[in-house]
């Protein structure tokens, strides 16, 4: 095939049924010489150097043509495809390009100086240094360098496909949640490099996520008294751990809303536990006399030395995190599954609670959840089973025939 020589632009407003309407590159036969392909460009009348070009594959790409202040160098700056850039996005881009060579920057350059050997790692590293502190952002950091870089960092980003996607994703089959939270942040950082012009698609997008485990952990009430003979048995040799334990069934807070948590935190007049940070922001929790007697409990044990009421083992001036094994025993003492985790015990918790007839929003509370859509959408098997007996409860009392 031969190459694009000449080009035939024209100006016009740049709109989907201009573009839409756009001639493909016409071969023009030589004699004794190789075809050649006249491309066509639109070049638009709203910001000034911004064109689309109709190529010989019949892609139809954006680029914003500028000259550098210094050098006067002439450069076409790709913005991207269409219409995976929309004539508005281009417009932008093409704005912000003009905007930085007004103050003396070469965009394409920079950009060229950011990334050399293209691969994903790289990509994956320029883009963790813009995300924006957050309490997530660690996480995310974390799993770009645990598993993004090690698992796809070798592909140069261009190169990426679907199956790429699939084929890494599937290496953590025995692991589906993490796998599935992974793809979330890689799904990310696909739209972040679409946004800076480094690719134009997504590949993760549409890519399906594993099948995991549908938690509906509630304990039976053979189980429950199984678990309340083991901690009493536990509670002088492993009182830390016993206490942890019972304060996540008695509370319906996360794991991390526990362990982390200072004697300071405590109000013993109120009940509560105070500016406790949560998944949904700073928060109070309110505290049930039998959370409360568990405190009172721990208090003779670690407030003399340690600001935390679960101090760390080897070093108490920071939180203890890990509680894994002694969970592990009672979890094969009580006969609940291996998949089951301590932080199941919250839906315990509120599956009671909701069974029990309890308002939903009150629950909601409990938990920390942002809405009550959250707590509906989670315990939507509890709700339905509840209106049931609510319904053959009050039968007889609209009985009319």
């Amino acid at each position: 095939m031969g190459k694009v020589k000449t080009h035939t632009s024209s100006t016009v407003a740049l709109n989907n049924s201009v573009i839409n309407k756009m001639p493909l590159p016409v071969k023009s036969p030589r004699k004794g010489k190789r075809a050649r392909y006249n491309s066509s460009e639109l070049w638009d009348t709203k910001v000034g150097g911004l064109f689309v070009r109709a190529g010989i594959s019949g892609k139809k790409v954006f680029y914003q043509f500028y000259q550098t202040k210094i050098t006067r160098i002439k450069r076409n700056y790709w913005i991207g495809e269409y219409p995976n850039i929309t004539v508005a996005k281009a417009r932008s881009e093409g704005q912000k390009v003009l905007g930085q060579v007004a103050d003396g920057r070469d965009p394409h350059l920079e950009k060229r100086s950011q990334i050399h050997a293209g691969t994903l790692a790289e990509y994956s590293e320029l883009y963790v240094k813009t995300i924006t502190p957050s309490k997530s952002s660690k996480k995310e950091k974390w799993v770009h360098e645990k598993y993004i870089r090690p698992g796809m960092g070798k592909l140069r980003l261009i190169d990426v496909k679907p199956v790429d996607v699939e084929l890494w994703r599937n290496s953590a089959l025995k692991t589906p949640d993490q796998a599935n939270y992974n793809k979330v942040y890689l799904h990310k950082f696909f739209q972040w490099c679409i946004r800076n012009q480094y690719i134009a698609t997504n590949p993760a997008a549409g890519i399906k996520n594993l099948k995991v485990r549908v938690r509906n952990f509630v304990a039976t009430d053979t189980q429950f008294e199984k678990i309340k003979k083991f901690l009493s048995k536990k509670e002088k040799e492993f009182p830390q751990e016993c206490y942890f334990i019972g304060l996540l069934i008695a509370t319906g807070c996360r794991p991390s809303e526990i362990y982390l948590r200072k004697w300071n935190d405590i109000d013993w007049k109120t009940q509560q536990l105070m500016h406790v940070d949560t998944k949904t922001g700073y928060r109070t929790i309110d505290l049930s006399d039998t959370a409360m007697e568990l405190f009172k409990r721990l208090k003779p044990i670690t407030f003399d030395y340690s600001q935390y009421c679960f101090p760390g083992r080897d070093d108490p001036t920071k939180p203890r995190r890990v509680f894994r094994n002694f969970w592990y025993e009672l979890r094969d003492t009580v006969g609940f599954e291996k998949g089951d985790q301590m932080r199941d015990l919250r839906h315990h918790f509120a599956s009671i609670a909701l069974a029990e007839g309890k308002d939903i929003a009150t629950v909601s509370a409990l938990l920390g959840h942002s809405t009550v859509t959250t707590t509906s959408k989670h315990y939507a098997h509890v709700l339905t089973e509840t209106k049931q007996k609510l319904l053959k409860d009050t039968a007889k009392k609209f009985k009319v025939l």
